[in-house]
C-alpha cells in the first residue's frame, strides 16, 4: 500500500509499505463498555473521520477484523464486532 505525500504532519514524500494500519490500543483492565462505545463510535463514524483527517480512512472496523485475531480483541470490541454483523 502506498501512503500520498502530505498524509501525516512532517511527511513530505510517498512511503511505500507492506502495509499501514491505524488502531487503537487499549489495556485489557479498560471496562469493556468504554471499548464497546469506543468500537462502536469508531466504526459508525468512519466516513466522517475520513472525511475530517486523511489518515482517518485507514481506520475502519474492517481492517481491524482482517488483520487481529478475535482472540486479540479486547472483549468490548469483540462484543460491538459481533453485534454489528461484521463476526460471527
Amino acid at each position: 500500500m502506498s501512503v500520498p505525500a502530505g498524509t501525516y504532519k512532517g511527511q513530505s514524500q510517498q512511503i511505500d509499505s507492506i502495509g499501514l494500519w491505524s488502531l487503537i490500543l487499549v489495556r485489557p483492565e479498560l471496562p469493556e463498555e468504554v471499548v464497546y462505545r469506543l468500537a462502536r463510535a469508531i466504526h459508525q463514524g468512519e466516513t466522517a473521520l475520513s472525511r475530517q483527517l486523511k489518515q482517518g480512512s485507514y481506520t475502519r472496523a474492517t481492517n481491524t477484523i482482517e488483520q487481529v485475531a478475535a482472540t486479540r480483541l479486547h472483549a468490548g470490541a469483540l462484543r460491538y464486532y459481533r453485534e454489528a454483523g461484521l463476526l460471527p
